[in-house]
């Protein structure tokens, strides 16, 4: 019985703060990717289709389809520190060997993040770390080299609170079932007890003084306001809408639309619009994704492999300025 007691205040306590944070958002929340379900297995891969310039969503031809470019985003979280890419081009949407344009490596994401120069890079890079593996570092990356650093939830922690939710879980620990009379949800002072219930409801992370609700056209959304950037999150799901950066006359926007589960576990949005620092609209539709573990070779020793298919004519130049 005193086990059960312990797991059903456990289970309450972490219960009550999940449902305080889905209430009010912050920062470190948002950017965890809190609505994909955790990742399994340690490979992931994204099929892609590119194209600029691209018709409305959803009304891509077969013509159309032709003059797209094809990609493949595989993505190692082997190394539980370390987030790899693989980046394949391909002419054809059968991505065959043969049909192989372009690759990249890049050991390290975060750390190329860091370096980029470029905001539509560091921008894509940084969202697509976020959403397919649910790492919050690439974006937080972004921000910096703007000048934000995000506040983090044990800094926004309502201390009074989880004291209090402390002790309440070592009552219902200790009391087995004798009902609620010593129980610190209800002292006997009338005032005390008003206090205490105000507390109880109170939320568990003090809000974030950039975050706010809005409304964009039809939709409620949540507000990320950090300075140059601006990010939006849908109201319930807390999902990756729009992010946006702002510099002077440059504008970089990114649009994340349609959410759909792939591989029957992870999500991500079907579409990806980019709109780059010099007007160019870029249509991106996810065509698949699969996550499993690696049991075959490592990224690095498939690059190796698939650089020596790439035609020797080929400059490793990409016409899209938002991908290595």
């Amino acid at each position: 019985m005193k086990i059960l007691i312990i797991v059903l205040s456990v289970a309450f306590f972490t219960a009550l703060s999940f449902t305080a944070l889905a209430a009010v958002p912050t920062e470190e929340g948002l950017l965890k990717n809190l609505n994909n379900a955790g990742i399994p297995g340690n490979l992931i891969t994204v099929k892609a289709m590119v194209q600029n310039s691209s018709p409305a969503v959803g009304t891509v031809t077969e013509a159309e389809a032709s003059k797209a470019d094809y990609y493949k985003f595989v993505l190692s979280i082997e190394n539980p520190n370390v987030v790899s890419l693989f980046q394949v081009t391909y002419s054809n949407s059968q991505m065959q060997n043969n049909q192989i344009r372009a690759v990249k490596y890049i050991p390290d994401l975060l750390t190329a993040i860091k370096r980029e120069k470029t905001p539509e890079k560091g921008m894509f890079y940084a969202v697509m770390m976020m959403l397919t593996t649910n790492r919050s570092q690439g974006v937080e990356a972004f921000l910096e080299k703007s000048g934000v650093q995000i506040v983090r939830n044990k800094n926004i922690l309502n201390e009074d609170k989880m004291k209090l939710l402390r002790t309440y879980r070592t009552y219902l620990a200790n009391n087995k079932g004798k009902g609620d009379a010593n129980s610190p949800l209800n002292p006997a002072d009338p005032q005390n007890k008003a206090k205490v219930l105000e507390l109880f409801r109170a939320n568990t992370f003090q809000r974030s003084k950039n975050i706010e609700l809005t409304k964009m056209e039809n939709e409620f959304l949540w507000k990320a306001d950090w300075k140059s950037v601006k990010g939006y999150f849908t109201n319930e799901e807390r999902r990756l809408r729009m992010m946006e950066y702002i510099s002077g006359d440059a504008t970089v926007k990114l649009e994340a639309k349609d959410y759909i589960l792939f591989n029957g576990t992870n999500e991500l949005p079907k579409f990806i619009l980019f709109k780059d620092s010099r007007g160019q609209t870029t249509k991106m539709q996810i065509l698949s994704l699969d996550t499993k573990n690696n049991r075959e070779k490592k990224l690095a020793e498939r690059y190796e492999e698939a650089r020596k298919i790439v035609p020797a004519t080929n400059s490793g130049e990409t016409s899209y300025s938002f991908l290595f």
